[in-house]
């Protein structure tokens, strides 16, 4: 069950969100030292087993040389100790020229490789205060194997995730796409010079049946037959909201039947609210005319917005939810959050299990929970 609950949301990917043509270099070629830099360094956040620390490598252009990426060593730069070991299975995900190509934008030319990590840490072990790296790689001209180090990361101990409310309430949610190294994690986008990662820390959510098995009955062609089809949707914090987007025919089921046409229908049927700090909470996918609220309102936490649907770039029903630095979806960056409260009810992969609390914290990408 859990490849098919990986494989169903892939959602409102930004990846196809921007119209330009500006054509711009990110950076000049690598110089010196700097074959292993540290350019993203996020907030750490905490699940119920791990404090998950994000950023994103940029290595210099390595294969140029006829080197090959064998595997990554993450390392506690004070002890030596090896916190995370990524083999080259699961470096599939690297940023480098030539992008892929999109019809909706230009990316930039690209001087160097990126890679993000995820690094989890296991909640009972000591917060490494300095991180480090080894690449392995298979030099291919000189028919040998070549070890580098670098990549200097302090991790933001001391500075705190954004603290929110649920998007829904009920039992027996799944929020995936986020404590991962996958989708939606990996997602940046390289235009005007900038890197932007708006999906960064984005979920998207499925609701399963009592036993952890489906998140639908019978036909998963018709929508109603998802658990999640038409939850209310709430406010996570009080704000306002800034734009909402409505009247998009939904898609049936797991049929993918109506696509978007440009670039603004991706997100379905979706609504912004500004949060404190100015921060955007970002609602997608939702049923056409189902919005409670309106453009200006003010709302509190905890105040319906919307029904969960299956509009826009969507593979079945589900909320796509994420909260950026800015109003832009693309042209800003995900924020990292946790949960003011939840209960795990148990995993997907091996069902229910002795409800447990927990305050503060996202979940595992299997956690099934309840609110």
């Amino acid at each position: 069950m859990k490849a098919r609950v990986l494989g169903l949301v892939a959602g409102f990917c930004l990846i196809s969100f921007l119209g330009c043509n500006k054509e711009e270099a990110i950076t000049p070629a690598p110089a010196g030292d700097e074959k292993f830099v540290v350019v993203i360094n996020d907030i750490p956040f905490q699940t119920e087993m791990f404090l998950r620390i994000p950023y994103t490598i940029r290595f210099y252009e390595f294969e140029k040389e006829g080197l090959k990426l064998q595997r990554i060593h993450v390392l506690d730069a004070n002890t030596n100790t090896e916190l995370m070991k990524i083999e080259k299975e699961e470096i599939t995900h690297f940023y480098k020229d030539p992008l892929p190509q999109n019809p909706y934008m230009t990316q930039d030319k690209l001087g160097y490789y990126y890679f993000s990590i995820q690094l989890p840490i296991p909640l009972a072990q000591t917060k490494p205060t300095k991180i480090t790296h080894k690449f392995d790689f298979r030099d291919t001209v000189n028919n040998k194997d070549v070890t580098m180090e670098g990549g200097i990361l302090v991790p933001r101990l001391s500075e705190a995730p954004l603290v929110i409310a649920s998007p829904v309430k009920g039992n027996n949610w799944i929020f995936i796409n986020q404590s991962t190294l996958e989708y939606h994690f990996f997602t940046l986008f390289f235009v005007y010079g900038k890197i932007f990662r708006g999906e960064r820390f984005a979920f998207d959510n499925l609701r399963m049946d009592s036993s952890f098995t489906n998140y639908y009955k019978d036909d998963p062609t018709v929508n109603s037959n998802f658990y999640n089809y038409r939850d209310t949707l709430y406010a996570v914090a009080e704000g306002v909201v800034t734009a909402i987007k409505d009247g998009m025919v939904e898609n049936n089921g797991n049929l993918h039947d109506h696509l978007p046409t440009t670039i603004d229908e991706l997100g379905g049927n979706c609504l912004t609210l500004k949060i404190g700090n100015n921060l955007y909470a970002f609602y997608a996918h939702c049923v056409p005319n189902s919005f409670f609220v309106t453009v200006g309102q003010t709302i509190k936490e905890g105040d319906p917005i919307a029904l969960l649907g299956n509009s826009g770039n969507s593979d079945a029903p589900h909320l796509h939810f994420e909260i950026t630095d800015g109003p832009d979806i693309l042209f800003s960056n995900g924020v990292p959050f946790v949960l003011k409260q939840y209960t795990k009810l148990g995993d997907a992969d091996t069902g229910p299990s002795t409800p447990a609390v927990f305050q503060n914290a996202m979940m595992e990408q299997m956690t099934v929970i309840g609110f």
